[in-house]
């Protein structure tokens, strides 16, 4: 009797990181796959998290070259103080240094903005990862590592770099800080205290872009209908968006 030889997977050939910086707007649904099938990769959200930052970090300095745009940013912290100041939470002594500490363009402002992107991005990167992994366990009754889905949730940063680019780009060609890829772009005389302003900044192409990448994502890590699990995410989205408007968070 002939004894038959045991057929043995071949193991998955990874993607060069070239070709998943590609296929996160090219293929998403072939890059997910090519997560879910191989070991852990940690630069799969190292590498974007750090190329993020950098961007980041830059597209502010890239700001503060345009004179308009500081004297904006400056009359909106200048204003946020005063508000302070007048609900008593600072008093006048207090406020001065704020303003002087707070100085869009100066070095502590600098200092200031590099620190803040450097602690909450990663931050930002592990706590959306754990909503959506308990996400994916309890809501799609479905099992993935917890690391494959930060892997999932940092490659999308590439899309938050295009993101950086351009509003930085609308903010010179419209002249204006409150210039984004967004409804908000169409609003005259944008006021961050007006709740509608900012409903319709959250209306963003690249967050609906981003939103849609983490869902074919999730929807391949814990193999469930990839309609049943935009909509999950899209729900969740729209939660945290009228909490964020209703409590005046300024928060993506």
């Amino acid at each position: 009797m002939d004894e038959q030889t045991p057929v043995t997977a071949e193991p998955v050939k990874p993607m060069s990181f070239a070709d998943k910086m590609v296929n996160i707007f090219a293929s998403p649904g072939e890059l997910f796959d090519d997560v879910r099938m191989t070991p852990p990769t940690p630069s799969n959200w190292v590498i974007p998290m750090l190329m993020f930052i950098v961007v980041a970090f830059l597209m502010g300095q890239v700001m503060f070259m345009n004179p308009s745009l500081v004297s904006q940013l400056t009359d909106m912290v200048r204003s946020g103080i005063d508000k302070m100041v007048e609900e008593g939470r600072l008093t006048p002594e207090q406020a001065e240094q704020a303003a002087n500490f707070s100085k869009p363009g100066s070095t502590m402002f600098m200092i200031q903005q590099g620190a803040g992107i450097l602690i909450l991005t990663p931050i930002v990167l592990f706590l959306i990862s754990l909503i959506y992994w308990l996400l994916g366990k309890w809501g799609m009754k479905g099992t993935a590592p917890f690391m494959k889905v930060v892997e999932v949730v940092g490659l999308t940063f590439f899309i938050s770099i295009a993101e950086s680019i351009v509003t930085t780009i609308l903010m010179f060609v419209m002249d204006s800080i409150t210039a984004t890829p967004s409804l908000g772009a169409f609003v005259s005389n944008f006021d961050f205290t007006n709740k509608l302003h900012m409903a319709l900044s959250k209306v963003n192409i690249f967050t609906f872009w981003d939103l849609s990448v983490v869902s074919i994502g999730l929807s391949r890590l814990f193999r469930r209908d990839l309609p049943k699990v935009l909509v999950i995410v899209f729900a969740l989205w729209i939660i945290w968006t009228v909490f964020t408007v209703v409590t005046g968070i300024r928060m993506g």
